[in-house]
């Protein structure tokens, strides 16, 4: 599974088809065996390390994905149509994103690799302002519309495979990670493994929930004043579910992480008081 990162501490390393074993009592973040239920929801539970604080539930998904939970694996028309709904949206806030890009590196020319590309989308603007794009897309039925709708072809392969790791290393000039790190099995690896693909002077540019702020206290407090009856707030925020939330930072935790990893951080925008607030880095290799 994914490399170490680069800590005093040792990585949490599981292969998916260990997710059933995985020893929750271990950090997902800071690997110490610190970690112990804090609140109970319908489906799950959400752990919290004692030594760094990380919150996170009980829970990996299974890949390669199969036919789990709520998710479609044939593009049938329902799908196709339900998809194109939805991009009106996304887009919206993936142009945004492309213009904090664009900010940073001109794209013509440029190697590029979104993780977590969901339907494509923001691989085809990276297209559209002239760079060479790569994309990872675990689930099947966005894979299959980004290659009809847009003519892209996205890897399934995740970022830990020897595919990425050994045959990109040190290769791309910009790596998205555009809400990912909220989803996936085991975080820290997933940016040390973004890491080890980027070229030095490299960029990465993130976006993920944050923790600390008056949203996610407020369901702390409706959890505790309702002695654990009123989860409503808190089972917004993680899903056992495939490709649903396993975990949220807090700004602290984020920033030092990219730290430890290597990356400097060159720009950060979030606040504590929008409910469902994202932090956004951007961040450069050296």
């Amino acid at each position: 599974m994914p490399l170490e990162i680069k800590t005093e501490q040792k990585s949490v390393v599981a292969t998916c088809e260990q997710s059933r074993e995985y020893d929750f009592s271990r950090c997902k973040l800071c690997a110490t065996f610190a970690a112990s239920p804090k609140y109970k929801l319908e489906k799950a539970t959400v752990y919290a390390c004692a030594e760094c604080d990380f919150h996170f539930i009980n829970h990996l998904d299974n890949l390669p994905p199969g036919p789990q939970g709520n998710v479609t694996s044939t593009l049938d028309r329902k799908a196709w149509e339900y998809i194109e709904a939805m991009l009106p949206a996304s887009e919206k806030q993936l142009r945004k994103n492309m213009l904090l890009v664009k900010r940073y590196i001109s794209l013509s020319g440029a190697h590029c690799l979104d993780i977590g590309a969901g339907a494509g989308l923001f691989a085809q603007l990276l297209a559209e302002a002239g760079a060479f794009v790569h994309g990872i897309e675990p689930q099947g039925i966005f894979r299959e519309f980004a290659q009809q709708k847009f003519g892209i072809a996205l890897k399934e392969e995740t970022i830990d495979t020897r595919h990425w790791q050994q045959g990109f290393a040190g290769f791309f000039d910009v790596v998205t990670l555009w809400d990912v790190l909220e989803h996936v099995n085991f975080p820290a690896e997933n940016l040390q493994n973004a890491y080890n693909v980027i070229k030095p002077g490299g960029w990465l540019f993130l976006d993920t929930p944050r923790r600390d702020t008056l949203f996610y206290r407020i369901s702390e407090w409706s959890y505790r004043l309702g002695g654990g009856e009123n989860s409503r707030l808190l089972e917004s925020l993680y899903s056992p579910l495939p490709f649903r939330h396993k975990q949220i930072f807090t700004l602290r935790q984020l920033l030092k992480l990219v730290g430890e990893i290597g990356f400097s951080v060159t720009s950060m925008q979030s606040s504590f008081f929008r409910p469902h607030n994202k932090m956004v880095l951007v961040c450069r290799k050296p």
